[in-house]
């Protein structure tokens, strides 16, 4: 629909909204000063569904996105695959709108309502101001784009050509629908356009100044931006691979061969990882964890212990009794209170402030690679897989030894040594090894425990691709939700607000409708 237009009037880390009620949200907007698009390009980060909140973790990636790709063990229940749809709509409304202490808890800007007030600032403004500008709106791209494509993961078609014209226009209006397939292409088709921007763009001392500034991740380096864009074309490319693979491996196979022209995140220190502070913009999540606090058995019992995965330290705390145990899938609501389970490792995540946002890493695009390359004879598979390995062992150690902790006194893990690492892959469930069946399923089993609940969102879109890991649920007593959907369904309020343009999709709108890439 045409969601709300909110304009963020950045000063310094501050932000505020105009968001009240939904009648206000959809019929009353207010006006409030525009910022300058460096210090839009800022509030972007502040998006409660980009860094860890409290709010997002506990609503949101826990119970739902966490609880269906299984990296977190869910509390038996009734009702535990049925998400929540004053949860899900608070997701939704954050992309779009943004949202006010008022409303839940936080405040924190919208995605859209960011990149269009951008958008209307840019054009505002002389054609030599325009050319110092660009870079800012090119920059905020990348991340509408990251943030769009997890929301078509997340329920299919959505508004967006026509969504937040009141940032635009100043009138409302409710925006159409846009095609799930048609948006991945746009994003896909202007990913290597920006691609061709970062490689040439030139920064003035004044805008590179600025931009550093702003930029709260790369600090801006467009290099590192360059690479983050096409990872994410990669991601998109693959993600759609066994929708359109003619496409998908033209397009790849182009990308990998030609290194020089597209730079991907091949390194740790390329990340699109925004690390957080206590003194700026932490990551409070203790209490999340004491929510959702025990490791699932499958992915700590049957993956990790039995095949001495080093990462094991690093994401778990042993039980005082049971040491590394984690809850069964069809444990009982007895079994679940009663405890005895392996819980989320303290210093790495229960108590730590800076906890990051977590957007692309370059575990991720070895293991996309190492896919291609198994698929489509591109480079040598195997030394990507292994590279994926190593590179997300040592990623989260790195969260472990920056860790600032909120309490407790806790010595920093030493990471695992390289013969250790080898050790590891060696082992025959983890060994490069079989069919190409079964050498893509290790990939794809080692790509969803890379994500983990940094990237619950990543590893329930992977898990419904390619089917793997193989996991078991067990089924509820709901009839309306007897185990995990295949979508989200769209908020009420789009189908109260929007009525007209929700009719067109309203045919798709059930928890068994798959997404269109999910051909599995």
């Amino acid at each position: 629909m045409k969601r709300l237009f909110i304009i963020f009037a950045f000063l310094a880390a501050a932000f505020s909204s105009c968001k009240k009620s939904l009648e206000e949200n959809y019929m009353n907007p207010e006006l409030t000063t525009s910022g300058s698009l460096g210090k839009l390009l800022s509030g972007m980060y502040l998006n409660k569904r980009i860094h860890p909140s409290y709010w997002d973790w506990y609503t949101f990636v826990m119970p739902t996105t966490g609880a269906f790709s299984q990296t977190v063990a869910l509390s038996p229940g009734a009702q535990m695959y049925v998400p929540s749809t004053s949860y899900t709509e608070n997701r939704w409304v954050d992309y779009y709108d943004g949202a006010t202490g008022t409303d839940y808890n936080y405040s924190g800007p919208g995605i859209m309502s960011n990149y269009r007030e951008m958008e209307t600032v840019y054009n505002a403004m002389s054609a030599e101001d325009q050319q110092t500008g660009l870079i800012f709106l090119k920059v905020a791209q990348v991340i509408l784009y990251d943030q769009t494509s997890q929301m078509i993961d997340l329920w299919g078609d959505i508004p967006f050509s026509a969504s937040n014209s009141l940032n635009v226009t100043r009138s409302l209006s409710y925006a159409k629908f846009d095609d799930a397939e048609s948006l991945y292409d746009t994003m896909i088709t202007n990913l290597k356009v920006l691609n061709a921007y970062f490689d040439t763009a030139t920064l003035a001392t004044l805008q590179a100044t600025e931009l550093k500034k702003q930029d709260l991740m790369f600090n801006g380096d467009l290099g590192k931006w360059q690479r983050y864009a096409n990872s994410l074309r990669l991601r998109l490319l693959m993600r759609i691979s066994n929708y359109d693979e003619a496409t998908a491996k033209t397009e790849v196979t182009t990308m990998l061969n030609d290194p020089a022209t597209y730079p991907l995140i091949t390194a740790n220190e390329y990340n699109a990882v925004l690390w957080m502070s206590p003194t700026t913009v932490k990551s409070d999540l203790n209490d999340v964890f004491s929510g959702y606090p025990y490791a699932p058995a499958y992915l700590l019992d049957t993956l990790m212990l039995a095949n001495n995965d080093p990462r094991t330290d690093v994401f778990w705390d042993a039980d005082g009794t049971n040491g590394f145990k984690g809850f069964p899938v069809n444990g009982t609501t007895a079994q679940y209170e009663a405890g005895g389970y392996a819980t989320f490792d303290s210093a790495t995540f229960f108590y730590n402030y800076n906890i990051p946002a977590v957007l692309m890493t370059a575990a991720e695009v070895s293991f996309l690679k190492a896919e291609a390359d198994e698929r489509w004879t591109i480079g040598t598979a195997q030394t990507d897989y292994e590279n994926g390995i190593t590179q997300s062992t040592a990623f989260y150690y790195s969260i472990n030894s920056n860790m600032v902790l909120k309490s407790g006194d806790y010595t920093a893990l030493t990471a695992p040594t390289t013969a250790t690492i080898s050790t590891y892959l060696l082992k025959n469930a983890i060994a490069y090894s079989g069919t190409t069946t079964e050498k893509l399923a290790k990939i794809y089993t080692q790509k969803w425990m890379n994500f983990f609940v940094l990237q619950a969102g990543q590893a329930w879109a992977e898990y419904r691709r390619t089917g793997y890991p193989v996991l078991d649920f067990a089924t509820s007593t709901s009839a309306s939700g007897p185990t995990p959907p295949n979508r989200l369904l769209y908020p009420s309020s789009e189908q109260l607000y929007n009525s007209a343009n929700y009719s067109a999709v309203s045919g798709k709108d059930t928890r068994d409708t798959k997404i269109f890439w999910d051909v599995n």
